[in-house]
Formats: C-alpha cells, structure tokens, sequence
C-alpha cells in the first residue's frame, strides 16, 4: 500500500505483489532449512572477534534507534505542542504521536538485550 494523493490511501497493487513474492520466498526458504535438519540453532561467539562484533552489533543497535526516535520525538513534539497551544483538546493525539516515537528506542534496546543475552 502506498498513500498517494492528499488523506487519501490507494492500494498499490504491484508494490504489494513484490512484497507478497519476497515474503513467500523466505518463508520457503526458512521451511526448508529447518526440514532439511537445519533447525533452528544459534552458535555462539567462540572468538574476541566474534564476541566484539556482538557488542558493536548491541551498541549500534541502541545508539542509532535512540537518536532515530530523538529526531521523531523532537518534530513531532514541536509540531504537535505548537498545534496543542492553538487546540488545548489535541493534547490526547500529540501525547500518543511521541510515545509511538518513544517505541523506536525502546525496540532499540530489546535487540541490543537480545544481542547481548542469545549471542554468546
């Protein structure tokens, strides 16, 4: 889907065709690794290298959300309090637009954690 036009949401057909397509394939390929005696199993750092990896994997991961959902936070705040000082009632959908925001750090940190628990 794609939103096209001005309040209007037009589905896209082709665009959704394209994700349903790589969407079956790597569900063909998840099924068949894990028939084919795969499994699902998660090795762990053996090496310095390896275990540093994890460690720059967690930190990006945390960092760069974190400053992704700061620029969220800071145009949608500043958009939705300017908006709220003209309409005191739109304080509900301003509040609701920031912790939304706020959720991109917060998933940030649930796979820097992930990372740093399940990779070794």
């Amino acid at each position: 889907m794609a939103i096209r036009g001005q309040g209007r949401i037009q589905f896209d057909a082709p665009l959704f065709v394209a994700v349903l397509i790589v969407a079956s394939i790597l569900t063909l390929i998840f099924v068949a690794n894990i028939v084919s005696g795969g499994g699902l199993s998660f090795q762990a750092p053996t090496t310095g290298l390896d275990k540093l990896g994890k460690y720059i994997g967690a930190g990006l991961a945390i960092g760069l959300a974190a400053i992704g959902a700061g620029i969220a936070i800071g145009i949608a705040g500043a958009a939705g309090f300017s908006a709220m000082a003209e309409k005191p009632e739109l304080f509900g959908r301003v509040f609701l637009i920031i912790v939304l925001a706020e959720g991109l750090g917060i998933y940030g940190l649930i796979v820097a954690i992930l990372l740093i628990l399940l990779g070794g």
